[in-house]
């Protein structure tokens, strides 16, 4: 009886709306700040101060910089553009295509230590699960699963009984109708296996673009260094080796801008750019090219080759590594408009349906012998959310770009061509310094 109450209020608030109450997470109490604990990190941050224990009174004092409720517990910052900030500045859960720009995670040391030494992580997921995005997206399917359940339920227990003592002889010569809805689970049994190499193979292709995608922007990341730092050692002209590292910058951008959606980075895309190149023709051709990345490209050969060098044929190999930037390109290109091949994915999501739909008749089957029929709605709910949860992960890896944070990429690698396009003298100073 506990599980069953358990399982009915879970339902009921995977199936209320997004909106929770927020304020036991204090929005009134952020901050800005920078992250001076790592040296490599200069972007400012979003702290959002939250009691570990729920409900902050409001009672709390900020000792040394650290929010504390009434019982002296420490509160937790909450990273800027987090998921988790999200929700305390809407007061709602994001969840589907409006939570993904929200995944775009970067670790940091710290990140490492929370993730690694938190004692408490499975307490943790399991009170937070019914806030998550995906259990959110899979509400329309667990409801199907567990209304199927209850009407199994519902027929074999009640309705059944009660037709059968009223209408005995009616119920009799229909045949159809008099025998309770029920399944032998021995097909169930022999046909798991291969719903598991379907969901096991699927989630593994997804992944692997997930990797594919993020190996291609680290090589995308290292040659655009490369480039820059080449350029620097082989020439003396700051302003040539300058326009160079934004070159290199405005193709990463370029890339992002093409794998972005267009409703959410275009606007972004035409500030940034227009905002490092300023009144130069070269921003404005770039922006207003029908292919900004070939443009881009085209731009990008352009600086190099323009450089001031003793000796040219340096620049021989340092071409290699724009050749190396536009396979990582194609790389990009050909995951982003590539995806799994439907008919494998529609075969999946078909045969995961069939078996989840006709689950509760085997279950009512199996637990009837027990004296427990009515923990076929629990079973049913939990197995349904486990099962298409794996389907909807793969779903959400299929398209990478969209999760992982290629702006923080951009930053990194505009942070880095400013530093080695840096002069002599600017370094010279800076020692000194």
């Amino acid at each position: 009886p506990l599980l069953l109450i358990v399982s009915a209020g879970a339902l009921l608030a995977a199936s209320q709306s997004s909106h929770i109450d927020v304020h036991a997470f204090s929005p009134s109490r952020h901050t800005t700040c920078n992250k001076v604990d790592d040296s490599r990190t200069t972007n400012s941050c979003l702290v959002l101060r939250t009691s570990s224990t729920g409900t902050n009174t409001g009672g709390g004092e900020n000792n040394g910089g650290n929010n504390t409720n009434e019982n002296g517990k420490s509160s937790k910052d909450v990273r800027a553009g987090s998921l988790m900030a999200a929700t305390i500045e809407t007061g709602k859960v994001p969840y589907g295509e409006q939570s993904r720009k929200y995944r775009r995670t970067v670790f940091r040391h710290g990140d490492w230590v929370e993730h690694r030494g938190s004692s408490s992580r499975v307490l943790a997921n399991l009170q937070s699960m019914l806030f998550s995005g995906v259990v959110r997206q899979l509400r329309p399917q667990v409801l199907l699963i567990s209304s199927v359940a209850a009407i199994v339920l519902a027929w074999n227990l009640a309705l059944l009984p009660a037709l059968q003592s009223e209408y005995p002889e009616a119920m009799h010569d229909m045949q159809i109708l008099n025998n309770p809805i029920m399944l032998p689970p021995v097909p169930f049994t022999l046909s798991s296996p291969a719903l598991g190499l379907l969901l096991v193979f699927r989630t593994n292709a997804s992944y692997a673009r997930w990797m594919e995608a993020r190996n291609a922007w680290a090589r995308i990341i290292a040659h655009s260094r490369n480039l820059v730092r080449m350029g620097s050692v082989f020439s003396e002209d700051e302003q040539a080796v300058q326009s160079l590292g934004r070159a290199v910058w405005l193709y990463c951008r370029t890339v992002m801008n093409e794998l972005s959606s267009p409703e959410e980075d275009e606007l972004p895309y035409q500030e940034q750019v227009l905002k490092v190149y300023g009144d130069s023709v070269v921003g404005q051709r770039i922006v207003s090219a029908p292919d900004r990345t070939m443009a881009a490209w085209k731009q990008l050969s352009t600086e190099l080759h323009g450089l001031p060098v003793p000796d040219p044929k340096a620049l021989i190999e340092t071409d290699k590594s724009i050749i190396i930037l536009g396979e990582c390109t194609a790389t990009c290109e050909k995951t982003y408009s590539s995806p799994v091949p439907l008919v494998y994915t529609r075969h999946t999501a078909r045969f995961l349906s069939m078996w989840a739909l006709l689950l509760p008749a085997a279950l009512y089957s199996a637990f009837s012998d027990l004296g427990q029929a009515w923990a076929v709605l629990p079973a049913s709910s939990v197995l349904a959310f486990f099962l298409f949860g794996v389907d909807e992960l793969a779903m959400q890896l299929e398209e990478p770009f969209s999760i992982l944070p290629m702006q923080a990429f951009c930053d990194q690698i505009k942070d880095a061509a400013e530093t080695l396009a840096m002069s002599r003298e600017d370094e010279e100073l800076d020692d000194d310094t």
